[in-house]
């Protein structure tokens, strides 16, 4: 039946001729109509919250919206971690989903329903916010906007620069590839009344009747219809909407004809809200909008939309303007590079492939063979763009891995045809037997390599979310590639040479003599299998020393190599920290951090890209003193500047060194896929925050005398003065005094209260009811403050309440509903370890210490060692389940349960291939990725093995009169060194350049193609010398076995 197959298609080549070509041209027509992305689109189990309470200190916050939304949030299905972050006027909260929930959407839905379920104050004015996060509706880029003239901004110059940056943002949301634009440094416009409190009390004015006051007179309502032509409409329009309107309200009067107007007991202009932080971009206060795209939209469509957009505004709007926009995080750039990288290592390992194709094989063959690449590639791209896939960096990984594989099944097929054309066989018969005879083989090589990426699917962490996009795409190419060497390749060999006319149904004219004519590479077999023929008679001295290379490898393993998620490579961030002298608040602070700016501003546009500040905010955005200062340094990418960022360090430090005024200035590079930048991240989780305090203090103290250790660091909010007002009940009750009146006039003394908001073009704008700044300035002049009785008299504030003083945190943290602290730490400078050495130390040495005097304190892990951990496992087990299944298909294949464990030989040596490779190299530290190239590796390298030990078993005749189990051996092994030699060839070659970086390098593909090119190339010597030797072995041994019984028998 399956001869029939091959046979039908292969004598129909000009349809399968047109049916190449049309895969071929599909593919390049989906390649162009295929976003490009930097990751394929994952949405992440993680559900971000956003709560906005303003003026609420950390613990009210916690108290009135973190605590009831995590209890509501703690019993729904599919819940599996909830962090939040408690700050002054808003509200952070994480849910991690269950990676193994059924349905996300679901989960999302009962998340969503229950926070709107939770009854929050009145003075959360918005709903809260729900983010799911996905890369699909990623922010592609920062657009700042600086005024070159106002380092720090006042009024007008926030004016200025808020107009150009609302103005932008209208155009960039009308933007079709733009989803949402989202703000940071833009200040909500209000109108301020800050009142007098001497003044009220000069009029006896209560608070509360000039808030009552401004509320009932400003009036927009509508009233209905007339009954007439038309039926005009009649709305009650008397807005309190300009200082001069607010100025002029009578806010007092009396039937003498006397009047109190606001502006006689108060002070009203224009303003924005209060922000307790500074944020600049080099050098300038700025506003920053993070473009988000949409996710229909491809990153590099999106980038040059909004580009393009961005140069038109700054031509038009901003000319002869003090604006200026700065570009920063572009997200194409990594994107471009990526796809430029994989793209020309791509072509480089194709060019190779087709050389080693026309050198070892004959021309004719090799351009057949070598046809299949387009072919695969294309057939993956049409199905994969059906599925919904995109071209991105985790994709095109998958491509590179599997390019030189996907010539692999065409290899020994045509290989196999052509030893039989060269034998005498009828070419049609040749082309059919050939092909057929290595379905088998060629199919369990796919299968085992299939298993091998199996794991991926499994892999927890959100890492393991994208590379679970790397097995389908293999095993599609792997698909499109056993298509095409099964049917279109048997009808290619029928053609003698690939000319128009054969392509299109007219063979050329045999050229006998040529087809004839012997391979050069048939006399490096035979030259193999005289080699061979004398290692197989020293067969124990080969054993020995593949197990002494066996040995050497478990040696060096165990001792000298170390595992670590992310690989330690060159990022585009430098991360600058330091403070100033205690005491200086942040506008002084913002003031002298101009100068370490100064420093840096002659690097941009040159080796950096541009640089932002934040002041008084720590690296998790919480609150700091106002003396601290950090700032992200963006680096152009490695290839395009000549200084690394080492370099680029050493040149910072040496031009801030001069500068006096500072404190415990440093600089770190951002650590590769960890938020916090430290390799080290331990959780303190203790409610009690005396215990927390001492917990994590006694800690960092035991930690910074670790010599491996620098920069330790605890992440603790800060603790600022904070005045608790208890109202004497009796006393309001004997009064006539609403406990609530109470509450309103501190409420919008100090914080301010808005009392209404009213729109102003496309802007909304809230009047705020506040006191002047002197009249908060101090809390015993806030207390002066009257409030209004029921009969109308007026009552001081300290005549009805008491005051007293205490410390409390400007931002808590929570995990699983316990408040914790987080201590950092990064390592120090030549440290010969690794974090998780690090963190399994810190565990049995200094852990039990501090659990004894705070035994009801929890310690955990979190950021990379965490990730390592659990990575860690699932590696252990992806191993065993490859194995296992390795075992189970070539069970299966080969009938038997011994020779499978011959071909399997060839996985520990293909390790050990990895593991001298990564040590000649100088990375004893390898990473997530390496180990997952290893883990692929073992479902590639018994490929050969197979193709191998199916030749063997089908050709060795143990009852040849005269056998010489060696040289029968040797010479069956030395009819297969062309494929076995060609399929590593091309795929090492198709990896090799991506390994090494020829066209730029990428710290992800690198080591795993580096663990795939020279793990293959080492396992190929064990198909070569150690299967045959185990082959002669076991003959051996049975035909001994054999002749024992027959003298028995005799």
């Amino acid at each position: 039946m399956l001869e029939r197959l091959i046979a039908f298609f292969a004598a129909r080549h000009l349809m399968m001729n047109f049916l190449f070509v049309a895969v071929v041209i599909g593919g390049i027509f989906t390649w162009q109509h295929t976003n490009k992305e930097e990751l394929p689109d994952v949405t992440f189990d993680r559900i971000r919250i956003s709560v906005r309470y303003p003026g609420a200190p950390a613990e009210d916050v916690e108290f009135f919206v973190t605590k009831p939304i995590e209890e509501q949030l703690r019993g729904l299905d599919g819940v599996y971690r909830i962090q939040s972050s408690s700050s002054v006027g808003e509200a952070n909260i994480t849910v991690e989903i269950e990676q193994d929930y059924p349905d996300f959407n679901e989960a999302l839905a009962e998340i969503r329903n229950g926070v709107l379920d939770v009854e929050l104050p009145n003075e959360v004015l918005d709903d809260p916010s729900i983010r799911v996060f996905k890369t699909s509706k990623k922010a592609i880029l920062d657009v700042a906007l600086l005024h070159r003239d106002y380092p720090i901004l006042d009024v007008e110059g926030r004016r200025t620069l808020q107009q150009a940056a609302l103005a932008l943002e209208n155009q960039l949301v009308s933007l079709p590839e733009v989803h949402s634009v989202n703000r940071s440094g833009y200040l909500q416009e209000e109108l301020q009344v800050k009142t007098d409190p001497e003044k009220l009390l000069k009029y006896e004015i209560p608070f509360n009747t000039v808030m009552r006051q401004i509320r009932e007179n400003h009036v927009r309502s509508p009233a209905g219809a007339l009954e007439a032509e038309r039926e005009p409409r009649v709305t009650l329009l008397s807005e309190l909407d300009t200082p001069d309107k607010l100025r002029d309200l009578i806010v007092q009067g009396g039937f003498d004809g006397q009047v109190v107007r606001l502006g006689d007991v108060a002070d009203v202009a224009t303003g924005y809200e209060r922000t307790t932080s500074i944020s600049k971009v080099n050098g300038h206060e700025a506003v920053m909008f993070s473009v988000v795209k949409n996710s229909s939209t491809g990153i590099l469509d999106a980038l040059t939309a909004v580009n393009r957009l961005i140069a038109n505004f700054q031509s038009n709007n901003l000319k002869n303007s003090p604006v200026e926009i700065v570009l920063l995080d572009d997200e194409s750039i990594d994107v471009r590079n990526r796809l430029r990288i994989i793209a020309i290592n791509g072509i480089i390992g194709f060019v190779l492939i087709v050389a080693a194709l026309f050198i070892i094989l004959n021309i004719r063959a090799g351009i057949w063979v070598a046809m299949g690449i387009p072919f695969t590639f294309c057939a993956t791209m049409i199905i994969a763009s059906m599925m919904g896939y995109t071209i991105n960096g985790t994709t095109l990984a998958a491509v590179i891995i599997v390019m030189g594989m996907v010539v692999d099944d065409a290899i020994v097929v045509a290989e196999n045809i052509t030893r039989l054309m060269h034998s005498g066989v009828a070419r049609m018969t040749a082309v059919v037997q050939g092909t057929a005879f290595m379905l088998m083989p060629v199919l369990a090589s796919i299968v085992t390599t299939c298993v091998a990426f199996l794991p991926l699917f499994y892999f927890s962490g959100h890492q393991a979310r994208i590379i679970t996009f790397i097995p389908p795409v293999i095993f599609l190419m792997l698909g499109a590639s056993l298509v095409e060497s099964m049917f279109i390749l048997p009808g290619h060999m029928l053609l003698r040479v690939p000319s128009l006319k054969g392509l299109f149904g007219r063979a050329p004219r045999r050229n006998a003599a040529r087809e004839e004519r012997a391979h050069w590479f048939e006399r490096v077999e035979r030259n193999y299998a005289a080699l061979l023929t004398h290692l197989l008679r020293h067969k124990p001295l080969v054993f020995l020393l593949f197990a002494a290379l066996l040995g050497l490898a478990i040696y060096i393993g165990q001792h000298r190599m170390k595992f670590e998620m992310f690989p330690n490579e060159e990022t585009r961030d430098i991360v600058l920290s330091g403070m100033t002298a205690p005491g200086t608040d942040r506008l002084a602070t913002a003031r002298m951090v101009r100068r370490i700016e100064d420093a840096i501003l002659p690097y941009v546009g040159r080796e950096v890209v541009g640089f932002r500040t934040d002041i008084a905010q720590s690296r998790r955005g919480g609150a700091v003193e106002e003396n601290q200062f950090r700032s992200l340094i963006e680096i152009v990418p490695k290839e395009k500047r000549t200084k690394s960022a080492d370099q680029l360090v050493k040149e910072f430090e040496h031009a801030i060194a001069a500068l006096d005024g500072f404190q415990k200035i440093r600089f770190a590079k951002s650590r590769w896929g960890q938020a916090s930048g430290s390799p080290i991240e331990i959780i303190v989780q203790q409610s009690n925050d005396t215990l927390r305090h001492d917990a994590a203090e006694q800690l960092a103290t035991a930690m910074r005398a670790l010599p491996m250790l620098k920069n330790v660091e605890i992440d603790e909010g800060l603790r600022v003065p904070e005045y608790r007002v208890d109202i004497n009940r009796d006393v309001i009750k004997r009064l006539s005094i609403e406990p609530a009146d109470v509450v309103s006039t501190f409420r919008a003394a100090l914080q301010g209260t808005v009392l209404y908001e009213f729109t102003n073009g496309d802007e909304d704008i809230r009047l705020r009811l506040t006191t002047t700044d002197a009249a908060k300035s101090d809390i015993e002049r806030v207390l002066d403050l009257p409030v209004e009785n029921r009969n109308d008299y007026l009552v001081s504030l300290r005549n009805i309440v008491s005051v007293r003083q205490v410390e409390s945190p400007t931002t808590i943290s929570r995990l699983d509903l316990k408040r914790t602290t987080r201590v950092f730490a990064d390592m120090a400078e030549g440290a010969r370890t690794t974090p998780l050495d690090i963190g399994r130390d810190i565990e049995r040495d200094l852990f039990p210490a501090v659990l004894t005097q705070h035994p009801t304190t929890l310690l955990s892990f979190g950021g990379e060692i965490r990730d390592t951990r659990e990575s860690r496992s699932d590696l252990k087990s992806a191993v065993i389940m490859v194995i296992l299944l390795i075992y189970v298909i070539l069970a299966v294949l080969f009938n038997s349960l011994g020779k499978p464990l011959i071909i399997m030989l060839a996985i520990p040596f293909g390790l050990v291939g990895v593991i001298l490779t990564f040590y000649l190299h100088g990375k004893l530290v390898y990473g997530f990725y390496a180990a997952v190239g290893a883990i692929g590796l073992a479902g590639v390298v018994v490929n050969d093995a197979i193709i191998m030990l199916v030749k063997l078993t089908h050709d060795f005749d143990p009852d040849t009169p005269g056998l010489d189990v060696n040289s029968e051996t040797a010479r069956i092994a030395g009819s297969r060194l062309r494929a076995v030699i060609l399929t590593t060839l091309t795929t090492v070659a198709g990896v090799l350049p991506t390994a090494y970086g020829f066209a730029g390098y990428d710290a992800m593909l690198a080591e795993m193609m580096l663990a795939l090119a020279w793990g293959l190339a080492f396992a190929t010597v064990i198909t070569l010398v150690l299967i045959p030797a185990v082959f002669a072995l076991q003959q051996e041994c049975m035909l001994k076995r054999r002749a024992i019984t027959g003298r028995r028998s005799s």
